[in-house]
């Protein structure tokens, strides 16, 4: 008889039932995912044999990394992610303050099983690591001590808006690396840099220029401490409907969350390279610009150019393409 690891979970009548309830939980409240307990508890299962079968369905490419998210169609086998384990283990094998501790050496590779980032649950990733949830619970402030993994608690709300209880953890990898210091030329793009933040933060609009000015500044400060611009629109919440009674309030409200603070590096972007910026100029009107686009098309808004129909634009506009 093949072992359950060896068939389909299509040909597994109990991996189907959990399969068919995180897509019912999916469809009624995504936000709120199901604890092991509870899934088991709808298919009549204990969380040790609910986990295994959570396990089995992400191998087989059925759920997501965090084991509660269905995946549509069918899978042909999880995908290695021998980017972030290779990552994990050079750590443990070149860090002479980290190395010595076992246990946090199984924590932190069986977080990078799951990816650069993802959610977890605390039991579910003791018994990945081979510990003790109590042991998890005692290592895991050593991670975030030595820079290798920020968490994020997610709240569960209420009906009523108050709190709930608390959803999977959630985690990403660090490099351990912060951010350089600025050149003395890139400080000098910073008034201009704060500006273009400022521009795409749809909620802060209509605002006097006195305020305008001491907005730039507070952004000036952050980005002199080496943070780049995606983090800051994210702290920002650029791309939210916000409608804030004290717009400059609210905006350096936000900023206070990262002042004084320096940005350490996330892993993923230590090692592949994605999201590191670089000064460069826009394809269309030549301004200097800082993009992390590893391809030779930069355009100073991103994905448009600031300077397109304008004055500029109709009088010496470049070519669009690049030669170098």
């Amino acid at each position: 008889m093949a072992t359950h690891r060896a068939i389909s979970p299509d040909s597994c009548p109990t991996c189907c039932k959990i399969f068919a309830a995180l897509e019912d939980r999916q469809k009624i409240a995504p936000e709120d995912p199901l604890k092991a307990a509870e899934l088991g508890a709808l298919v009549g299962l204990q969380s040790r044999a609910t986990r295994n079968h959570l396990s089995h369905l992400f191998a087989w490419s059925r759920i997501d990394a965090n084991r509660r998210t269905p995946l549509p169609g069918v899978g042909v086998g999880q995908p290695a992610l021998p980017g972030a384990e290779q990552w994990a283990a050079n750590i443990i094998e070149s860090d002479p303050v980290f190395a010595p501790d076992p246990t946090c050496a199984k924590c932190l590779l069986a977080l990078a099983r799951l990816g650069w980032s993802g959610e977890f649950d605390i039991e579910e990733l003791a018994a990945a690591a081979g510990v003790s949830k109590r042991s998890v619970e005692r290592h895991r402030p050593h991670l975030v001590e030595w820079d290798y993994v920020r968490f994020r608690i997610k709240t569960v709300p209420g009906k009523d808006g108050k709190f709930k209880g608390r959803g999977p953890s959630q985690f990403e990898l660090m490099s351990g690396f912060y951010a350089r210091a600025l050149t003395e030329e890139e400080r000098a793009l910073v008034p201009a840099r704060a500006s273009a933040i400022i521009d795409q933060v749809d909620w802060y609009r209509g605002e006097s220029p006195e305020q305008r000015a001491d907005a730039e500044t507070a952004v000036g400060f952050v980005l002199r401490a080496g943070w780049p611009e995606v983090a800051i629109l994210r702290a920002l919440d650029a791309s939210e409907a916000r409608d804030p009674f004290n717009p400059t309030g609210y905006l350096h409200t936000l900023l206070g969350k990262l002042r004084a603070k320096r940005y350490l590096i996330p892993a993923q972007a230590m090692v592949t390279g994605e999201g590191q910026l670089r000064l460069d100029q826009c394809s269309v009107c030549r301004t200097a610009t800082w993009s992390a686009s590893p391809a030779r098309l930069v355009l100073c808004g991103g994905g448009t150019c600031l300077q397109a129909g304008t004055d500029h634009d109709t009088r010496d506009v470049l070519p669009l393409h690049r030669t170098a």
